[in-house]
């Protein structure tokens, strides 16, 4: 990506707000759902290339057009443990979405401001003013 110009930290910014701006989504889907019988909520999962196996985790559903993981494998698309579902079938937790949607929030505007602390350096850098 940019990382020629930049530098390796402007990639791993922008892949975690590609990340974000993804789970963000598919949170934002489950929350119009709330209310569809039968849906059952979904997440999205980074920390899949931290597992050493190659092994499905518990409630793991196929991935379809996900961001790719530092390590080049797949984002993992799963199952959102919200709760029994209602007896129309849904699973969803308006509550715990919301909650899930504003740490992912926070996530995303950390690394905005990290990315903007990054250019910010460099514009001064350039400018001789460090």
């Amino acid at each position: 990506m940019l990382s020629g110009l930049f530098g390796k930290p402007v990639d791993d910014l922008t892949r975690g707000l590609s990340y974000a701006a993804t789970r963000h989504s598919l949170l934002a889907g489950n929350i119009a759902n709330v209310e569809t019988p039968g849906y059952t909520a979904r997440d999205l999962v980074f920390d899949d290339y931290l597992r050493p196996s190659a092994v499905p985790a518990r409630g793991e559903l196929p991935a379809q057009l996900l961001p790719v993981a530092p390590n080049g494998r797949a984002l993992r698309l799963v199952q959102a443990v919200d709760g029994l579902p209602r007896p129309d079938g849904n699973d969803v937790r308006l509550d715990r979405q919301m909650a899930r949607l504003a740490g992912n929030t926070l996530y995303q505007n950390t690394l905005v401001q990290l990315l903007t602390n990054h250019f910010n350096t460099l514009k001064q850098a350039i400018s001789g003013r460090v």
